[in-house]
């Protein structure tokens, strides 16, 4: 007799439809690999969203689509009649259901890392009708707002190329006026990883520095952007192959008749990786500037505000009203935050075990690490690191 086959054990025909150039869309397709390899009857493929492409796919035989949707084609998915689960959020409002990156926190998570370094100017570059780049601005001036300050762009119109100054051929004359002319020291946000390396390349023809002058954040974490451009460029990582993998699960419900979820399933920035280009302190004053670069170069030490008053002929109180005036927190929150910044580095890129980590970072011991840690970042420090050694996969 021929054994039925249960709902998990059905062959399913996979259509997946993204290019292969984007950072974001590799981590998404590693996760979404993982989830296939646990359905080794389906039949996925790849289809590169040109326009030769597309137009076979109406005759394809398929069951579900997965796609990073473009302006480009969306109509000629809304023409399918088979599931489709988007992850690009490009075209909003989206016409199917969603698993993407939450853009408003990635925005937000911009401009707080941007502040941290004393920064009070800001730009952020990103082409404006891709709605993951609206969401991002909006979050990044949402934040940035909270403590009275703005956000520029290229497109604002504002500034010109001084008389005088070559263009060179492919960047973008906006781009390099807002560059040359924007108050300085400029935190400035590339709404991903090739918006980023695009104004590093444009700093570099105009002989702005980085990060001195312009202080370079990108999203995406994108290592073949990120550890070309120079300087390095320090990027927002996402939860790719999570997004991927919770996409292809939504894909079987839907293939199973099951409704679409009410609304996009949003996943959160993982956290930064710094960088050269935004290895900066923008402080004015010069007791301030001391005292952070004294935290950093000994962050590795149980240093306290004591150690500081120590090395800075200042008194306490006045160096706390400083701090506040300057960097929006006392000496004290600096040391806890540069500890914790320690501590997430040395999570995501090294396999020291927790006593080393707490140890290199600071803290007296693995225990203190962990409930510091837990609630400042909202997670343990072994459940950050398994964030980034599997990118939430």
């Amino acid at each position: 007799m021929r054994r039925c086959l249960i709902a998990s054990e059905t062959r399913r025909v996979v259509l997946v439809i993204m290019h292969r150039w984007v950072g974001y869309v590799h981590g998404v397709q590693l996760g979404m690999a993982q989830y296939f390899q646990q359905r080794p009857h389906w039949v996925w493929t790849h289809l590169q969203p040109r326009p030769e492409s597309l137009a076979l796919v109406s005759r394809m035989k398929i069951d579900g689509v997965i796609a990073y949707v473009e302006h480009d084609y969306v109509n000629t998915l809304r023409r399918l009649t088979v599931p489709i689960v988007d992850v690009s959020n490009w075209v909003t409002p989206s016409y199917f259901p969603q698993v993407l990156a939450d853009d408003r926190a990635i925005g937000r998570l911009a401009a707080s890392y941007l502040r941290e370094r004393g920064l009070r100017n800001f730009g952020m570059v990103g082409v404006a009708d891709a709605g993951y780049v609206q969401l991002r601005s909006q979050g990044f001036a949402e934040r940035l707002a909270e403590e009275g300050l703005t956000v520029d762009t290229p497109s604002a119109g504002r500034y010109r190329v001084p008389p005088g100054i070559h263009v060179p051929a492919g960047v973008d004359r906006d781009l390099l006026a807002f560059l040359l002319q924007a108050p300085k020291p400029l935190g400035l946000f590339g709404a991903n990883d090739d918006y980023a390396s695009i104004a590093i390349q444009a700093c570099r023809h105009a002989g702005i520095r980085i990060p001195e002058d312009v202080c370079v954040l990108g999203c995406d974490d994108d290592e073949l952007v990120t550890k070309v451009s120079s300087p390095p460029l320090s990027s927002i990582v996402l939860p790719t192959q999570k997004i991927g993998f919770e996409a292809a699960r939504l894909l079987e419900s839907l293939m199973d008749g099951n409704p679409a979820p009410a609304g996009a399933t949003l996943f959160g920035p993982i956290g930064v990786i710094t960088r050269q280009s935004t290895d900066l302190l923008a402080v004015d004053d010069e007791d301030v500037r001391m005292a952070v670069r004294y935290i950093r170069q000994h962050i590795h030490e149980r240093i306290n505000v004591r150690d500081l008053l120590r090395v800075i002929p200042v008194n306490r109180r006045y160096l706390e009203r400083r701090f506040m005036q300057h960097m929006g927190r006392t000496p004290l929150q600096e040391i806890r935050r540069a500890r914790i910044e320690r501590a997430q580095e040395l999570l995501a890129h090294t396999d020291l075990p927790m006593p080393t980590v707490a140890k290199q970072s600071g803290f007296a011991n693995a225990e203190r690490l962990a409930n510091v840690f837990h609630t400042a970042v909202g997670t343990t420090p072994t459940g950050y690191r398994r964030r980034f050694a599997l990118k939430e996969s």
